[in-house]
């Protein structure tokens, strides 16, 4: 309970709270034009807020959503990995492509983990890679079941501070409560890769 009181913690940090924030710099910027008379600037502002509502909206409602539902009740991790890339094709237009190997034998706590890690990736990539493409494979490899998420985005440098974003974290601390280990690939121009490592295997017949 106490993980995920902090994970709804980060969640609205990194989301609903900063989008609340830009919408009160731009309504006091307003005011401000307002009493100058520059009546232009402000409609501007006006509209930009009102994006900003409606992304707010959108982003509480994923959140709640995350929360509410369970999303191995049925059909498992790949089945839950599908439902994921839908839902961000669908909010955002990706082109998210899918190589998953059979239904793996792990148990239901790194089915969650590696869900939760999907989920905040995609996120990640949708909020802040810019990026027109993602694929997310699910592989057997030799001690394990290894997931890849990579995209085409707009990358960035892993060894500058990022205050403030704790998703990598999030993940990789999920990765370590069920034995299994997180890499991540990144630069700058070049897109990113986060890797999964966790102790399992698949059905050859999967």
């Amino acid at each position: 309970m106490l993980q995920e009181r902090a994970w709804i913690a980060r969640e609205l940090h990194d989301t609903v709270s900063q989008t609340l924030y830009a919408i009160t710099l731009g309504a006091v910027r307003a005011r401000s034009l307002l009493e100058l008379n520059e009546g232009i600037q402000v409609q501007r502002i006006i509209d930009d807020v009102l994006q900003l509502a409606g992304a707010g909206q959108t982003e509480l409602r994923a959140i709640l959503t995350d929360i509410r539902s369970d999303r191995l009740a049925s059909g498992g991790l790949t089945a839950a990995l599908e439902s994921l890339a839908t839902d961000a094709r669908t909010r955002s237009g990706l082109d998210i492509r899918l190589s998953l190997a059979g239904e793996p034998h792990v148990s239901g706590a790194t089915k969650e983990a590696l869900v939760m890690i999907s989920r905040e990736a995609l996120h990640n990539v949708v909020k802040h890679g810019a990026a027109d493409r993602v694929d997310l494979v699910l592989e057997a490899k030799a001690g394990g079941l290894v997931l890849l998420i990579t995209d085409d985005g707009r990358g960035f440098d892993p060894a500058s501070p990022r205050p403030g974003h704790f998703g990598l974290q999030t993940m990789r601390e999920r990765a370590t409560a069920v034995g299994g280990t997180l890499g991540l690939i990144s630069a700058v121009g070049h897109g990113t890769q986060i890797r999964v490592s966790v102790p399992g295997r698949v059905d050859k017949d999967g």
